[in-house]
């Protein structure tokens, strides 16, 4: 949790960072981002290009079966529909864009965080928790993380408690079998880590 109450007053959770829980960085992670949007961006683009490619082909073809006279007035429709078309295509491809990157950093900004949050553990420390914002996506790969983490941390706190008990009481024959089950057991861990 990220804030725990007290006497009715709500204090800050110490396993919370501090740091202000905005991004104000569009572009999290640069490449992600601009490879979404683009890809979006262009796919609006093409869709737009061939729908106006077909209304003028359709105009082209219809002046083409007419008289004269109505040629004159399909081809400044033709010159329109082609107008419009690049117009359109350009919109959309600004607007898609946009919302490709915006998308996209609701997935890049919580990304970011699970990295840095990956290599403090990989550091051998417990990163602090930095909750997400309300809009940004992964919620459920966050949750699974953090309970991942909150039980490596219990079990190193057991796993503390049954040292520190062993160095408080001396290293008698309870000791020693103490420290040869946790041993055991960090072995069979390690040995799983490894075949798996």
């Amino acid at each position: 949790m990220a804030r725990q109450r007290s006497e009715g007053r709500v204090r800050p959770d110490p396993l919370v960072s501090p740091e202000a829980y905005t991004r104000r960085q569009v572009l999290v992670d640069r490449r992600f981002q601009l490879k979404y949007a683009v890809g979006l961006a262009l796919g609006g683009a093409s869709l737009c290009a061939a729908f106006g490619g077909a209304v003028w082909l359709a105009l082209h073809q219809a002046r083409e079966t007419l008289g004269p006279e109505s040629q004159a007035t399909l081809q400044g429709t033709e010159t329109t529909v082609l107008v419009l078309t690049a117009f359109m295509a350009l919109v959309m491809s600004l607007v898609l864009s946009l919302v490709g990157l915006l998308v996209s950093h609701r997935v890049a900004g919580p990304m970011r965080v699970l990295r840095g949050q990956l290599r403090r553990l990989a550091e051998g420390g417990f990163p602090r928790w930095r909750p997400l914002r309300s809009h940004d996506e992964l919620r459920d790969v966050f949750a699974e993380f953090h309970a991942t983490v909150d039980a490596l941390r219990r079990r190193e706190h057991e796993e503390l408690a049954a040292v520190e008990s062993v160095l408080a009481t001396g290293t008698g024959d309870d000791g020693r079998t103490t420290l040869t089950s946790l041993a055991a057991t960090k072995r069979a861990r390690l040995d799983g880590l490894e075949d798996g």
